[in-house]
């Protein structure tokens, strides 16, 4: 037996299918077996097999769905030459390049070829912030043995 609905293969004396949920009669043949002719030929399979059908999942995923006026490539265009001379020149201001920074490397409304700027800039600022530090250190205690081995004259 098969669902008139969705073409599912039902079990013998089902009164739904298990599918689609059809209400599905079942089939009482108006002869037996033995009063059927035989067939002169074999009967091709049909060249359309309606596919299986699994049962429903109930767990869905969901996609965040992007705001209306997101465009698709979101600031992905390349900056300009005078683009980017307005960024190093911003960027010799000296408390204003801090804060462009972190504004560009964090923001969401950034270009992204401004936005990995900044974060390589942020980056390289703090190794090269921890290195004059630890170089810092070992300067000033090498000066300091130094003067301290002299005898206490300075």
């Amino acid at each position: 037996m098969f669902c008139e609905n969705c073409g599912n293969k039902l079990p013998d004396g089902a009164k739904f299918c298990g599918g689609c949920g059809a209400k599905t009669e079942p089939v009482q043949p108006a002869y037996t077996a033995a009063d059927e002719p035989a067939p002169a030929r074999p009967v091709p399979p049909p060249a359309y097999a309606p596919p299986a059908q699994t049962a429903p999942s109930y767990q869905q995923t969901y996609a965040p769905q992007q705001p209306s006026a997101y465009s698709g490539r979101g600031g992905s265009d390349p900056l300009g030459v005078g683009q980017y001379i307005g960024m190093l020149l911003l960027m010799c201001v000296p408390i204003l390049n801090i804060i462009l920074l972190f504004v560009w490397s964090f923001g969401s409304s950034a270009n992204l070829n401004k936005k990995n700027f900044a974060r390589a800039s942020l980056i390289l600022g703090a190794i090269g912030l921890i290195l004059s530090i630890v170089f810092g250190a070992a300067l000033s205690s090498i000066i300091g043995e130094l003067l301290g081995g002299m005898g206490g004259y300075y």
